[in-house]
C-alpha cells in the first residue's frame, strides 16, 4: 500500500486547451482535493469513499497529419485551378466571377484548416474518472506532464481500485 502524496496541475471536467478550468489536483492525508474554477472551497474526496478510478486516453487533441495533408492538397488544387481559370480569361460573366469568389472562400478556409491541423502540437491526454459515493469527478492532464503522470501512477499503486480503459496507456502508468 502506497501513501498518496502528490500535487499537480489538472483540468476539471473537460480538457480544453488553454482554458481557464485549470486546477491543482492534490492528495495527502487520505484525501483527494481540487478546486472547481470559480469556487473558493475545494472539493475534498476521502480516499475511503472512492469506489474506483478509471484511466482513459484521449487522442482527440492530437495533430491530424493525414487530414491536414488532405486539406493542403485540396486547397492547392482549388487555388491553382481558380487562378488558372482567371489567368486564362475564362472568368468573364458575373455568374463566373461569383463562382470564383465563392471558391476563394473555400480556398481560404482550406488553407486555414490545413495550417491548424498541421501546426498544432500533439496533445496526448489522460482522462481520470474518480468515482466516489455521491459523484464522479473528471480530471485531465497531458502525458507530457511528468507530475500528472506521477500522480496517476500513485493512484494505480495505491489501495484505491483502478481500471485502465486504454491498453496503450498501461506503459505510461507502469
Amino acid at each position: 500500500m502506497a501513501t498518496l502524496d502528490f500535487e499537480t496541475d489538472a483540468h476539471v471536467d473537460e480538457y480544453v486547451v488553454d482554458a481557464e478550468n485549470t486546477t491543482v489536483f492534490a492528495a495527502s492525508d487520505g484525501e483527494l482535493t481540487y478546486t472547481r474554477p470559480g469556487e473558493s472551497a475545494p472539493v475534498s474526496i476521502p480516499v475511503g469513499d472512492v469506489k474506483g478510478v478509471e484511466f482513459d486516453r484521449n487522442a482527440g487533441l492530437r495533430r491530424h497529419t493525414l487530414l491536414g495533408l488532405f486539406f493542403l492538397v485540396l486547397s492547392l488544387v482549388l487555388t491553382v485551378g481558380t487562378a488558372f481559370l482567371v489567368y486564362q480569361g475564362r472568368v468573364e460573366t458575373p455568374r463566373e466571377i461569383g463562382l470564383a469568389a465563392f471558391l476563394a472562400v473555400f480556398v481560404i478556409g482550406g488553407w486555414n484548416t490545413a495550417y491548424s491541423l498541421l501546426s498544432r502540437p500533439d496533445r496526448d491526454v489522460i482522462d481520470v474518472y474518480v468515482t466516489a459515493e455521491a459523484d464522479t469527478h473528471v480530471l485531465c492532464g497531458e502525458i507530457q506532464d511528468a507530475a500528472f503522470v506521477d500522480a496517476c501512477q500513485q493512484l494505480v499503486d495505491s489501495e484505491v481500485p483502478t481500471t485502465n480503459r486504454n491498453r496503450a496507456l498501461e506503459a505510461e502508468l507502469d
